[in-house]
């Protein structure tokens, strides 16, 4: 048998202490706060969990970034629920659905969108909501799926080529590394980061970053070959430069490549997250509701919009 290396071997044991010291946040919650309030799909291979509210079209759908969660997108998901139908949902491995085949890559997110959508009789146009990774995931599925989107929100989306082998990449990317120890007092209470981090403290959330992480390259280069995005009212969201890596010729990598993506659609609009990191739905939900209202607005006022 082939010896393991210290390497290897380190590795196993900070993912034991990473989930031993996660699992301790599950005392400052209740079961009922970890019991999941909406639906399971069925994907025959595995179980997406999804939570809808409200009523009305286009239905908006959230995907997140690495290591996220849907109950993240809670309040954000009742605020927009007075205007349409908003949906979040768990990509496999995460949250409350179960884990998916590997590897975990765009175009096997957006195939599982694709079935999400089948299996929960969403028969109508999607408002797609991509944050970091979930970018690529909603853009890949918009760009195979041209008629089944009515347009698109991309919340400081992940971009294809970035290399995520050194630290201010992943820094750009808002990657938080699995085998790293957080400090658990950070986000004390029963808010959805909270619930979100315990949910995602389970060895199926951390074995799915470590396959996204392992795959991302893959997914960009998915994603560059996947073809044009449809011709629908867009809001690309960046972060606040201010709020971006120490490094400046590297944020302004990022913020070029933020201003070519909004480029890229016809229809986009590009905003400024002013005050915020990578993280927009934590530090500025309201313009991540101004966003999607923006392009719920353009969607009603007819196709010259």
């Amino acid at each position: 048998m082939k010896p393991h290396s210290s390497a290897s071997r380190k590795s196993r044991s900070c993912l034991v202490a990473t989930l031993a010291l996660l699992a301790g946040a599950v005392q400052a919650l209740e079961p009922s706060d970890l019991a999941p309030p909406g639906e399971f799909a069925n994907l025959e291979t595995h179980r997406l969990y999804f939570d809808c509210h409200g009523e009305g079209s286009p239905r908006v759908l959230f995907d997140y970034g690495i290591a996220g969660a849907a109950v993240e997108w809670q309040d954000i998901q009742r605020e927009l629920a007075t205007d349409t139908t908003v949906c979040v949902y768990d990509r496999a491995g995460y949250g409350w659905s179960d884990p998916g085949p590997s590897p975990r890559t765009a175009a096997q997110a957006a195939a599982e969108i694709a079935a999400l959508a089948e299996a929960a009789g969403w028969r109508e146009p999607l408002l797609l909501v991509g944050h970091s990774f979930g970018g690529f995931d909603v853009r890949y599925f918009a760009a195979r799926h041209p008629a089944a989107v009515a347009g698109l929100v991309l919340l400081d989306s992940s971009l294809p080529g970035l290399d995520l082998s050194s630290a201010p990449a992943e820094a750009a990317a808002g990657v938080v590394h699995p085998l790293a120890v957080p400090a658990l007092d950070e986000e004390p209470g029963t808010d959805g980061f909270a619930i979100a981090r315990y949910l995602n403290s389970r060895r199926k959330a951390v074995f799915t970053q470590m396959d996204e992480l392992a795959n991302f390259a893959r997914s960009g280069d998915e994603l560059a070959g996947a073809g044009p995005l449809p011709d629908v009212p867009a809001v690309v969201v960046s972060r606040d430069p201010a709020r971006g890596l120490p490094d400046p010729v590297a944020e302004a990598k990022w913020q070029s490549g933020q201003r070519a993506l909004a480029a890229g659609i016809s229809r986009a609009e590009w905003w400024t997250a002013a005050r915020s990191g990578h993280e927009i739905h934590r530090d500025r939900p309201d313009l991540v509701v101004a966003a999607v209202r923006r392009v719920l607005a353009r969607l009603r006022a007819g196709p010259a919009s």
